[in-house]
């Protein structure tokens, strides 16, 4: 009796990730960069890089930082550029409201915190190589508190 209780269980588990799986699509492209002791130089410009894309589609850009304790502002602003076969096809600004006016952190974490921020979209040629530049427009160099930068792509 016992076991067909673990068995109803676990088969209950399975099918309840296997509907939240499948509502949350997968992006299309990811990547990310960690930034060694949190400290990010502003002539570090990361790269990430989608070769041969195999389909032709208009695909969202989004950002994602993670942020440690030692950050001690309450917005992060950064660059985004694309280029398409090494012609550059977008080039944006983006800015984190890490801290609402109250000091209220707007973002996802406990030990740190995590926001991802749409940048814009773009299409996409099946057959093209991708590069994509992210890097921070602060004033302070290193900026400290900034652990890992992730860029992906969503339809």
């Amino acid at each position: 009796m016992k076991k067909n209780g673990v068995t109803l269980r676990i088969i209950s588990f399975v099918l309840f990730a296997t509907i939240v799986w499948s509502c949350n699509k997968m992006p299309y492209f990811a990547q990310h960069s960690s930034l060694p002791n949190g400290e990010w130089d502003s002539r570090d410009t990361l790269q990430y890089i989608l070769h041969d894309a195999d389909t032709t589609s208009t695909q969202q850009i989004s950002v994602g930082i993670r942020v440690l304790d030692k950050y001690k502002y309450r917005k992060l602003t950064l660059g985004v550029e694309a280029y398409d076969n090494d012609k550059r096809c977008l080039k944006d600004i983006i800015t984190y409201e890490l801290y609402s006016d109250q000091g209220k952190r707007n973002s996802d974490g406990i030990m740190f915190a995590e926001i991802m921020q749409d940048v814009k979209e773009i299409t996409i040629k099946k057959g093209h190589t991708y590069r994509f530049k992210v890097y921070h427009m602060m004033r302070l160099d290193p900026l400290e508190g900034i652990s890992n930068v992730y860029l992906q792509l969503n339809e």
